[in-house]
C-alpha cells in the first residue's frame, strides 16, 4: 500500500493590518471534502417517536483546558471600565413583561444544553439528547423525543436548531463521535412536523465539541472547540455549501471546507463566532466574518480586542477559498479571566452548591447581522469578570459593530457591560437586533453575596434591551423576568448551559424568543428550559420598506427588457396607501413609481415595476430597490439590494482537480486524473475538449461526451492515467478548449500537489488503543504518549538489525486489548526505498495482542535477501473491529482507534551491531551499567527512568582508561518492576531496560 500522502499546496500572503503593523496572513482551504453520506427521513407526524434516553457519563468531556493565563499580565487592574458608564445611565425605561412563557424541556442533570428557534408556524427546541416542537403558544406538536427520530442510531447531542429564515426551513444539528464530525438535518419542507428531513453528515478528523453554526449566502458556517493548541494550522472553522442540502442533493455533491484561525492567539478552550445573517436580505457572497477576542490575560496577546477573519468559499474550485485575518479592532479594557482559567466561577446561593461555570472564553450564540440601507451591523456579547479582586462577579460585555458597506472593514459603533440589579451576575447572554436597530439582550442572572439563598438569588432567566436612538453603550430598559430560579445545581459537573439563545420572529420581525436553563427543587434540584417571548419596540405608525427583491430570481443571461419585481412589507401600525417605490442599478439614476395600496399593518406585497431595465452591458449588476413612504419613521429599513451576475449562454471550465486528491489513497502508478467540470453558462453543453499537463509536459487531450446543465458541474476520469514517481510537487494544468466558448479566463485551472510520507492520525486516548512501549534490538522507546494517533520516530531512533543474525524479539505494550482479540499488530520495513509498504514488506501480519499495560513478544525475522542500509519501520497497532479490519495492514489507511508509528532501521551483515550498552544483574538489585564509546566525549551523563518516564537517577560519568562508561546503580530501595537505563539524553541515545525484582 502507497505510504504517500498528496497535500495541496497552500499559498501564504501577506498584508498590513490596521493598528498592529503586523503582516496579515491569507490561508487557503487545509480540508476540502464532501458529505459522509444523505439520507431522508419521514415526517415526524403520526410517528411512533423514540424516547429520549439520557447520556451516560460526563458531559462534553473533552473540553479540557482553559487559555494560557499569566498572572499579573493583564489589564484593567480594577472594575470593569464601562461598568460605570452604564450604572449611570441607569434603566430610563419601564420594563415590558414578557408575553408568553412556558417551559420547553426538563432534565435531572445538567447542563442541558438549551437551543431554540421560532418560525412562522413554530417554536423547535432541543436539548442535549432531545428536541420538541411547539406551535406559537407554546402548546407541544411533537413531545419531547430523542434526537435518533432525525438522526438515526446517534443522539451524542449538543444540538443547535435555528431556523433559516430565507429558505422557510428548520434546521437542527448535532455533534458525533462515530467517527468525529457533525450531523445536519435540513428540512425538506417549512413545517418541522409533517415534512421530512434531509440528513447529512460532515467527518471532520478530531472531535468537534461547542458546535455552533451561522447562516451566509454561500454556506452555513461552523466553529467549534477543536484542536486545542493548534488552531492556526488545524481545522476549527467550517463551511458547508447550504443551497445544495436545502435542495437534497447526493452526498458527494455537498461539499465541505474547513479552515484555520491563522494569527490566533487561543492556549485552550475557545468558541469562536460566525456572524449569523437574519433579517429579510441575505449578504452577498463571500466576505464572511469569523470573530473572537483576544484578552490580554493570555499569553501571547498584548492589547484587550476584538479578532476578525474573512473567509471567501469558492465551491467550483474550492482550494481557492480563503481565509484571512482582517480587522483587528482595539477595545476598551475588559477582563474575560475567571479563577485563573478554570470552569467553576460565580457561587451560587447558599453553602450547598458548587461554582458555577460561566463559560469564559466563547462569544456567545449567535453572533447576529442585520442589513440596514446604510450599514451592515452585528451584536455579540461574552462574559467578563467586572471585579478581578472579588472574582465571583460576572457581567456581559455587548457590542455593536457596523460596516458602511459590504466589502469594508467593521469598527465598533457602541460597546457596553451589563450587570443585573443588587449585585447579581448576569452572563450566558444572548442578543439580536430587531428591524428597527432595536437591541433585546436576554441573559441568566444569579446572586453572589446572599448566603441565605433568597428567592431572587437563585440562577434565572432574565432580558433587557434598548431601543436604537438610546444613550450609546447603555441597556435602557428595566430588567424583566422570563423564569425565576428555586434551587441551585446540584450535579457535579460545575457547568451551566452550555448554550442560550436568542431568535427573531420572522412574522413580525420585533419579537424576540429566548430559550435557556434555569433549577428548581422539587424536592432535589431539577434543570428546566425556559421560554420567554418579548418585544422592546415601540409601535411605529408609519414604516413600510422593501424586504427582498424577487425579479430577476438567479444569475442570467440577461436581456435589455428586465421586469424588476420587489416584496413590500408593512412594518408599521396604520395601513398605508400611495407608497413612492424606485430601484437603481449599480448606482445609477433611480426609477421611481408609485404603488397605490394598500398595505396593511404587519403584511406584504408584491410590486412589479413598469419601467424594465437594460441588463445587457456589464458583467456584474447591483439592484437597490427603496421605498419612499411620506412620514416614514424608519427609514433605515426601507432598502433592499440584489448582485446579480449576467452569464454568458456559453461558458464551460476546469473546476478542480479531483484525483489524485489529499486522501486518495492510491497505491501504485500510473494514476487516475479526476477533474471536476463546471458550466458557467446558460446553456446546457455537450462534447466538451479537456486536457491535462503534468509538470509541463505532454499535453494530454480527450473529449467529455456527456452533458453538462447550466449552474452544473460532473466528474470526468482522464483514459490516459498520469505517471506521479517519487516525492516532491507535481504540477497540474487543467482545462477546456470548446471553440464556441464564449468566456475563456475560466477555462484552465492549475494545481500542485506535494507527495510525502503519509501520517494516518487516529483515536489513542478514548479506550487507549495504540503502541504505548516499544523494544527491538538496541532501542528501548517507553512511555509512548497519546497525541494524534500518529508519532515519527524515524528521527530519534535507529534500529540496528543484522541479517546473519536474522531473528529478534520485538516487544511491546498496549494501552488495550479484550477478549475478542480484536486489538492486533502488523509491522513493515520498506526494503527497497520506493515509498511503498508492500505486502512483501510486511513482516507481521495482525498479530494478536493477548493483554492490555503487559509486555506482548513477537518475533521479528530478517531474511538474508533484505536490502542492507538504512530503511524506513512503520509498526501500527489498532481495533480491527472499529477499523474494519483490513485497515490495519493499509499502512496509509485511517483508523479510527490505534496508532502509527515510524522508525529508522540499518540492516547490516557479519558485523556486531550491538551498541556496547550492558546491564549486568547482580545480587541484591545491584547492577553494573556499562557502555564502550569510541567516540571523543569523555563524559557522558546517565538516566535511569522508570515505566512512566519519570527520571529517577541522573549522574555524569567519565570514561575510563579502556573506553568504557562504567556506573555502578544500587537499586535495593526501589519497587520491583521494569526500568530503563539511557546514556545522553537525546532520543537518539542508546538504551536498554532492566527488571528490578
Amino acid at each position: 500500500m502507497l505510504l504517500k500522502k498528496i497535500v495541496i499546496i497552500t499559498f501564504l500572503f501577506f498584508v498590513t493590518v490596521g493598528f498592529s503593523q503586523k503582516k496579515k496572513e491569507i490561508m487557503n482551504a487545509t480540508m476540502i471534502s464532501s458529505a459522509e453520506y444523505m439520507r431522508t427521513v419521514d415526517p415526524l407526524g403520526g410517528k411512533k417517536l423514540i424516547p429520549g434516553k439520557p447520556r451516560e457519563g460526563k458531559i462534553n468531556p473533552r473540553r479540557t483546558g482553559a487559555n494560557r493565563i499569566v498572572p499579573g499580565k493583564g489589564f484593567p487592574r480594577g472594575m470593569d471600565p464601562l461598568l460605570a458608564k452604564g450604572k449611570s445611565a441607569g434603566s430610563t425605561r419601564a420594563t415590558k413583561a414578557p408575553s408568553l412563557t412556558f417551559d420547553a424541556n426538563t432534565s435531572s442533570f445538567s447542563p442541558s444544553d438549551p437551543t431554540g428557534a421560532i418560525g412562522p408556524n413554530h417554536y423547535v427546541s432541543a436539548k442535549n439528547f432531545e428536541f420538541t416542537i411547539h406551535d406559537r403558544s407554546g402548546n407541544v406538536l411533537v413531545p419531547s423525543s430523542s434526537l435518533e427520530n432525525i438522526f438515526p442510531g446517534e443522539d451524542l447531542g449538543d444540538p443547535i436548531v435555528f431556523y433559516d429564515s430565507f429558505a422557510d426551513r428548520f434546521v437542527i444539528t448535532q455533534f458525533s463521535d462515530t467517527p468525529n464530525g457533525f450531523l445536519v438535518a435540513v428540512g425538506q419542507g417549512p413545517d418541522p412536523v409533517n415534512d421530512g428531513w434531509y440528513i447529512y453528515r460532515f467527518n471532520t478528523g478530531s472531535f468537534p465539541d461547542y458546535t455552533k453554526f451561522s447562516i451566509w449566502s454561500d454556506g452555513y458556517y461552523v466553529t467549534a472547540n477543536k484542536d486545542q493548541g493548534s488552531v492556526q494550522t488545524s481545522e476549527v472553522v467550517f463551511v458547508i455549501e447550504r443551497e445544495k442540502m436545502l435542495r437534497g442533493e447526493a452526498e458527494e455533491n455537498v461539499k465541505i471546507v474547513g479552515f484555520p484561525l491563522p494569527g490566533a492567539r487561543i492556549g485552550g478552550f475557545y468558541s469562536p463566532a460566525s456572524f449569523n445573517a437574519i433579517g429579510n436580505a441575505l449578504p452577498p457572497d463571500g466576505d464572511a466574518r469569523i470573530i473572537y477576542f483576544q484578552d490580554d490575560d493570555w499569553q501571547g496577546v498584548t492589547q484587550d480586542m476584538l479578532k476578525l477573519w474573512k473567509i471567501d468559499v469558492n465551491w467550483v474550485s474550492p482550494t481557492e477559498s480563503t481565509i484571512a485575518e482582517a480587522e483587528e479592532i482595539a477595545v476598551t479594557m475588559f477582563d474575560s479571566t475567571f479563577d485563573g482559567g478554570s470552569f467553576g466561577n460565580i457561587p451560587q446561593p447558599g453553602t450547598e452548591g458548587q461554582d458555577i461555570d460561566v463559560l469564559q472564553g466563547a462569544v456567545m450564540y449567535a453572533s447576529n447581522y442585520r442589513r440596514f440601507c446604510d450599514y451592515n451591523a452585528v451584536v455579540l456579547n461574552f462574559a467578563v469578570d467586572i471585579d478581578p479582586d472579588a472574582d465571583n462577579v460576572a457581567g456581559i460585555r455587548w457590542y455593536e459593530l457596523r460596516q458602511n458597506g459590504d466589502g469594508q472593514p467593521w469598527t465598533v459603533f457602541q460597546e457596553g457591560t451589563y450587570t443585573s440589579t443588587d449585585g447579581k451576575s448576569a452572563w450566558c447572554g444572548s442578543m439580536a437586533m430587531d428591524i428597527f436597530g432595536n437591541i433585546g439582550m436576554a441573559y441568566t442572572t444569579m446572586g453572589t453575596t446572599d448566603n441565605g439563598a433568597s428567592a431572587d438569588s437563585f440562577a434565572s432567566i432574565r432580558y433587557t434591551g434598548r431601543l436604537a436612538g438610546d444613550p450609546l453603550g447603555t441597556m435602557t430598559f428595566a430588567e424583566e423576568t422570563i423564569a425565576l430560579g428555586t434551587g441551585i445545581d446540584r450535579t457535579d459537573e460545575n457547568r451551566y448551559g452550555d448554550y442560550a439563545q436568542l431568535t427573531v420572529d420572522p412574522v413580525d420581525d420585533q419579537t424576540f424568543w429566548h430559550i435557556a436553563e434555569y433549577f428548581v427543587d422539587v424536592p432535589a434540584s431539577y434543570s428546566r428550559n425556559a421560554v420567554g417571548v418579548f418585544k422592546i419596540a415601540e409601535d411605529v405608525t408609519a414604516d413600510v420598506g422593501v424586504i427582498r427583491i424577487d425579479v430577476p430570481e438567479d444569475d442570467a443571461t440577461f436581456t435589455n427588457n428586465e421586469t424588476i419585481t420587489v416584496t413590500l412589507k408593512n412594518f408599521g401600525s396604520t395601513t398605508q396607501n400611495n407608497i413612492a417605490v424606485n430601484y437603481s442599478i449599480n448606482g445609477a439614476a433611480a426609477v421611481t413609481e408609485l404603488f397605490a395600496g394598500p398595505i396593511d399593518p404587519g403584511m406584504t406585497a408584491s410590486f412589479s415595476f413598469g419601467t424594465t431595465a437594460d441588463l445587457t452591458a456589464e458583467r456584474t449588476y447591483t439592484i437597490t430597490a427603496e421605498t419612499n413612504l411620506a412620514g416614514d419613521l424608519k427609514p433605515e429599513n426601507d432598502c433592499s439590494d440584489k448582485t446579480l451576475l449576467n452569464l454568458f449562454s456559453i461558458d464551460v471550465g476546469a473546476g478542480e482537480l479531483i484525483t489524485p486528491s489529499l486522501d486518495s489513497g492510491l497505491s501504485v502508478s500510473p494514476e487516475s486524473v479526476t477533474v471536476t467540470l463546471y458550466n458557467y453558462g446558460t446553456v446546457a453543453q455537450t462534447n466538451i475538449p479537456v486536457f491535462y499537463m503534468l509538470n509541463n509536459g505532454t499535453r494530454i487531450e480527450e473529449t467529455f461526451t456527456g452533458t453538462i446543465q447550466p449552474q452544473e458541474e460532473v466528474s470526468y476520469t482522464f483514459n490516459t492515467q498520469a505517471e506521479l514517481i517519487g516525492i516532491g510537487n507535481f504540477e497540474f494544468t487543467i482545462g477546456t478548449t470548446l471553440a464556441t466558448d464564449e468566456n475563456t479566463e475560466n477555462d484552465n485551472i492549475t494545481r500542485v500537489i506535494e507527495r510525502e510520507f503519509c501520517r494516518p492520525t487516529s483515536n489513542c486516548s478514548q479506550f487507549g488503543d495504540g503502541i504505548r512501549s516499544f523494544e527491538l534490538s538496541n532501542v528501548t522507546n517507553s512511555p509512548i504518549t497519546c497525541n494524534t494517533g500518529y508519532e515519527d520516530f524515524s528521527d530519534d531512533f535507529s534500529i540496528n538489525l543484522n541479517r546473519s543474525i536474522g531473528t529478534y524479539t520485538l516487544t511491546v505494550q498496549t494501552g488495550f486489548a479484550d477478549q475478542n482479540r480484536s486489538e492486533r499488530i502488523s509491522l513493515w520495513i520498506d526494503f527497497n526505498d520506493n515509498s511503498v509498504f508492500e505486502e512483501s514488506e510486511l513482516i507481521l501480519n495482525n498479530v494478536v495482542v493477548e493483554e492490555a499495560d503487559t509486555d506482548q513478544e513477537f518475533t521479528v525475522t530478517i531474511n538474508n535477501q533484505a536490502a542492507l542500509g538504512r530503511h524506513l519501520l512503520r509498526i501500527r497497532a489498532g481495533d480491527v473491529n472499529t477499523n474494519n479490519g483490513a485497515l490495519l495492514n493499509d499502512a496509509c489507511g485511517s483508523m479510527d482507534f490505534g496508532t502509527t508509528h515510524d522508525y529508522t532501521v540499518e540492516i547490516g551483515e557479519n558485523k556486531d551491531l550491538d551498541t556496547g550498552l550492558i546491564v549486568i544483574s547482580e545480587p541484591d538489585n545491584q547492577f553494573l551499567i556499562t557502555k564502550a564509546d569510541s567516540g571523543p566525549e569523555t563524559q557522558v551523563r546517565i538516566y535511569v527512568f522508570n515505566m512512566l518516564g519519570q527520571v529517577i537517577v541522573s549522574n555524569m560519568i567519565t570514561k575510563d582508561a579502556n573506553g568504557r562508561f562504567v556506573y555502578e546503580l544500587d537499586m535495593s530501595f526501589a519497587s520491583s518492576g521494569v526500568y530503563f537505563v539511557r546514556f545522553g539524553k537525546s532520543r537518539k541515545a542508546d538504551a536498554t531496560k532492566f527488571v528490578v525484582q
